[in-house]
């Protein structure tokens, strides 16, 4: 029962690893908004505040300004690399964001291994970062604009939003004060013009080796553990079962069937944040982190920006599981940041869980993060 973290470059760690293999990956690696990076990150570039579309300039070394948001994850090298300590028939899952999720995939790919249908995590609480093209246009012609009141995060009740949480400080809201403006009041151009609810989740494998059940069995590896991440809504539902088999493609009309009452639900491709219409309901579904749950165990405010929360981790940890037989289980963590899924993997029954983490910043407050979830909550 135990955690390592190695504070390393997760190429040159896997060059020199010599442990044993792992039956599963779980990591969230840097998402490289290079576009933007190129863009404003440029030395002499032209600062930009919000309102100014501060927006991009947040990321002009990367991501939130933070220089290890490279492209690492977009090369195939990484995941040969990474791939050669993962046991034949191993699963992955590697959070990633929504326009760069095509170029770690296409990586993950041509290292070698298989891709699954993605999972998508939706949540409500994005919100869309385009330029104002009615502003554009009053800006060029030199108009002042009337200001009619103050941008709020929407469903939160603090006029002021923290860097942290997506916004430099509160804008003006201001109305077009040219007639060519009032006529593009509402349009937007940019490269996240709608809100972003989705984040998109990569699930691979590394090909079995001979047969895929003998594969599982000799290691534990290769299989998604739909028992254990089934979930319950509190209620009940009928589901029917033909008595003579399967009848896909609609080809069960006329046989017998039984029917029985039911109250779990199968893990699904889809996570929500927060539904509980019908059918929504049908689907699990988990809250972005607060800011308390970031810093709980910390002496000061955890500023990594893209913390997914414990609950969605140990879910999505659970469904990599192999049954505790095979323990110790082992499950491998590159890119492993501020703790959450080492965290997420521990709490979900993983014996060993190994993360990689280049940042030293991020190693350290992933100890104390660690402490405080396994030890001293």
């Amino acid at each position: 029962m135990k955690v390592n973290i190695y504070h390393d470059d997760i190429l040159e760690w896997s060059r020199i690893y010599e442990g044993p293999p792992f039956q599963a990956l779980f990591s969230d690696p840097p998402y490289h908004l290079a576009s933007i990076s190129k863009r404003f990150g440029k030395k002499g570039s032209k600062p930009s505040g919000y309102g100014k579309d501060g927006a991009f300039n947040r990321v002009a070394k990367g991501f939130m300004e933070k220089e290890w948001d490279t492209d690492v994850a977009f090369e195939p090298e990484t995941w040969e690399a990474i791939g050669k300590h993962m046991l034949p028939g191993a699963f992955g899952l590697l959070f990633m964001g929504s326009r760069t999720y095509h170029k770690a995939a296409v990586a993950v790919e041509d290292a070698g291994f298989i891709i699954h249908p993605m999972i998508g995590w939706i949540q409500s609480q994005g919100f869309p970062k385009a330029t104002r093209i009615d502003t554009q246009i009053d800006r060029k012609l030199g108009k002042e604009r009337k200001v009619i009141g103050k941008m709020q995060n929407p469903g939160s009740t603090n006029p002021r939003i923290s860097m942290h949480d997506g916004w430099q400080s509160d804008p003006d809201i201001t109305e077009p004060a040219s007639p060519m403006a009032k006529i593009w009041k509402g349009h937007r151009y940019g490269l996240q013009s709608l809100k972003p609810c989705l984040e998109p989740i990569i699930m691979f494998q590394k090909p079995y080796e001979g047969k895929p059940i003998d594969c599982i069995v000799n290691t534990g590896a290769g299989s998604i553990n739909v028992e254990g991440t089934k979930f319950s809504k509190d209620r009940e539902f009928m589901i029917n079962r033909f008595d003579d088999g399967m009848k896909p493609f609609g080809h069960g009309a006329g046989h017998a069937y039984t029917s029985e009452k039911n109250t779990m639900l199968y893990p699904a491709n889809v996570l929500l944040y927060e539904f509980d219409e019908e059918p929504f309901r049908n689907f699990f579904y988990n809250a972005k982190a607060s800011k308390k749950e970031k810093n709980l165990g910390l002496t000061e405010d955890n500023k990594h920006p893209t913390i997914k929360p414990i609950s969605l981790n140990t879910y999505l940890a659970s469904m990599l599981l192999p049954p505790e037989e095979y323990a110790p289980r082992r499950i491998l963590v590159p890119f492993s940041g501020t703790g959450s899924e080492v965290i997420g993997a521990k709490l979900a029954g993983w014996e060993e869980v190994v993360g990689v983490e280049l940042e030293e910043e991020s190693v350290n407050v992933s100890k104390q993060r660690i402490e405080y979830w396994l030890n001293g909550k």
